[in-house]
């Protein structure tokens, strides 16, 4: 049955209410009447012995005055219910804010009483279902079918335009692993807060809730800003009307600086960053869901610039977009096909050249794309969610690799540098050790490289994680040194066995004597901690000799050799026959993954 149908049906069986005083009043005239008339039969009373009345007057004031009374009793009644009825139809018709105003000690009343509270809880009802529908339950903020809602109506027919800002935080999952999920639920809240005070100079209470007072969505274009939480770590800001590319910029470049400031959560010092991607409406696109997407590819393009940057969009963010999706679509193909492949850089004695070890590199050649670079490849990855599986593909054919060499009695190990999405796993030391099981090697086989950054991220699970690899027989690498944000007492507690100097310092040597200050204190810092210093990049023979002079352990870089395949990496070692008799002494130190 209809809605409009129900409606009816109620309106017409109402109808009765209004003819209830009359109908009231004649039964009640009718039955006065008809006592009236009995009484004077049965005492043979006759009207006109009552001193001063006619006969039917009195007969006339018996019935009348009661049928009277019925009357405006039951008028007064026929209103409540009436009232009663309105309430109900306007429940029927949608209208839960109207309340019956009835208020009597009748059974009417207390029939009212009861509307009232059935009401309110069905209005509370629908509140509660709103909240649910319409608010992260996290944030307290706007989700995801707001931001769809309300940008329909800011970039339709009749809107006023405007813009989307797409941010997206830079290290949440890092923090959510390694703190649990209540500091990452603080974190959101307290990211979301400071964004909206920094960027837009409000608190969020004061922006556009899109929602009338039960919860229900606006249907009208926002009138401020709306400021949702999108989907997991990612937010959306929607700005109505006309704005300036430098406004605009000016308030995204407010968010990034704002989030790049520590986070206190729960007595925790704690490090993100945001990535903001804009879109404007009309210019870009007059489509909704367009105009979310553009938003979306130039936050992409902004992390792949580096992280911590705005960046919107044109036509060539969307062709990256478009080319971006389509490597990573080709690259789950890579992997499941086991078409990655690893190149070796060695790395050698600073002293005496000899190879001390070899630095794996991931490389893969597209069937129509040709060589893609890791730059390339690697960015997308951590993005798509593919660094675990990319990861364990690396140490599985370094594994491999270093298996056949002590097979042909070269005794080579290969270090691998990890990412951050495999290091900061729970289980990360368990399938390292599991993967080197299932090839057949000795964990001593294999060099772990975790970046300084990464290193000092958190303290206490990096040493759990890195005493537990060390025990199986693992060496383990800091890697980039010298360019993060290391805490030197931290570092000295940190059991690791070499410390990798970053290229930026190296490439300095010759042109800034600052630099090879940091360079020679570096080396003695390191010494000092038992640990042996390896510095990657040397491209030149001045940089070799300064570095020698130095005491730097071992070097490496192309000019000593670039990377190479296996088969020429055979190749380069009879051609240094100092090397066969090098490699029978030597233990063998390092290998990463780029």
């Amino acid at each position: 049955m209809s809605d409009d149908h129900t409606s009816a049906d109620v309106s017409s069986k109402g109808r009765g209410v209004d003819s209830i005083p009359i109908r009231f009043a004649l039964m009640c005239g009718a039955l006065t009447a008809f006592g009236v008339v009995g009484w004077r039969m049965l005492s043979a009373w006759a009207p006109d012995q009552v001193p001063g009345l006619g006969g039917d007057l009195v007969s006339i004031v018996c019935v009348g005055a009661p049928t009277g009374a019925v009357y405006w009793a039951a008028r007064k009644l026929a209103r409540q219910i009436e009232a009663l009825r309105r309430s109900a139809e306007a429940v029927v018709a949608g209208d839960f804010d109207r309340a019956s105003a009835i208020d009597c000690a009748c059974e009417v009343g207390g029939l009212a009483a009861s509307f009232r509270k059935m009401v309110d809880h069905l209005n509370a009802s629908i509140v509660r279902m709103n909240m649910l529908a319409y608010v992260d339950p996290v944030t307290g903020l706007p989700n995801r079918a707001v931001v769809e809602h309300m940008l329909e109506r800011m970039v339709g027919e009749g809107g006023p335009g405007g813009a989307v800002l797409f941010i997206d935080l830079d290290g949440f999952k890092r923090v959510n692993d390694t703190h649990g999920h209540a500091s990452g639920d603080e974190l959101l809240r307290q990211a979301s807060a400071r964004a909206i005070r920094r960027g837009f100079g409000r608190e969020p209470g004061e922006l556009d809730a899109c929602a009338n007072p039960f919860g229900a969505l606006c249907d009208r274009p926002p009138r401020d800003v709306v400021f949702a939480r999108f989907a997991g770590d990612e937010f959306v800001a929607l700005v109505p009307g006309p704005v300036d590319d430098a406004t605009l910029h000016r308030r995204a470049d407010a968010i990034v600086a704002a989030l790049r400031r520590p986070f206190d959560v729960y007595s925790q010092e704690v490090k993100i960053g945001a990535s903001i991607g804009l879109a404007r409406a009309p210019r870009d696109s007059n489509d909704a869901r367009e105009i979310l997407t553009f938003a979306d590819m130039a936050m992409y393009v902004a992390k792949q610039a580096g992280r911590g940057r705005v960046a919107a969009f044109d036509p060539k963010v969307r062709r990256a977009a478009i080319e971006r999706a389509e490597i990573e679509t080709e690259l789950r193909h890579a992997l499941a096909g086991e078409t990655l492949e690893l190149a070796f850089q060695p790395k050698l004695d600073a002293h005496t050249l000899e190879c001390v070890g070899v630095e794996a590199l991931a490389r893969w050649t597209h069937a129509t794309r040709g060589v893609i670079a890791p730059g390339v490849f690697i960015p997308i990855a951590e993005q798509c969610g593919l660094m675990g599986a990319l990861g364990a593909q690396v140490v599985s054919m370094a594994a491999q690799q270093a298996r056949l060499w002590r097979q042909a009695g070269r005794a080579l190990a290969i270090a691998v540098n990890v990412s951050p999405a495999q290091f900061e796993s729970p289980d990360f030391a368990r399938s390292m050790l599991e993967l080197c099981a299932r090839n057949g090697v000795d964990p001593n086989v294999i060099e772990v490289e975790i970046t300084e950054s990464m290193a000092m991220a958190d303290i206490a699970a990096t040493t759990r994680r890195v005493c537990a690899l060390r025990e199986a027989g693992m060496r383990i690498s800091i890697d980039d040194f010298g360019i993060g944000y290391s805490n030197l007492s931290h570092l000295s507690r940190l059991p690791i066995d070499d410390i990798k100097i970053d290229r930026s310092l190296v490439i300095d040597i010759g042109a800034s004597p600052r630099s090879e200050r940091i360079l020679r204190a570096l080396i003695e810092m390191a010494h000092a901690l038992g640990d042996r210093v390896i510095a990657e990049g040397v491209e030149t023979q001045a940089q070799h000799d300064f570095l020698r002079a130095a005491g730097c352990d071992c070097v490496q870089g192309f000019l000593f050799a670039r990377p190479m395949t296996a088969q020429a990496l055979e190749a380069w070692f009879a051609a240094r026959p100092r090397e066969a008799s090098a490699r029978q002494t030597q233990a063998p130190r390092a290998a990463a993954v780029a």
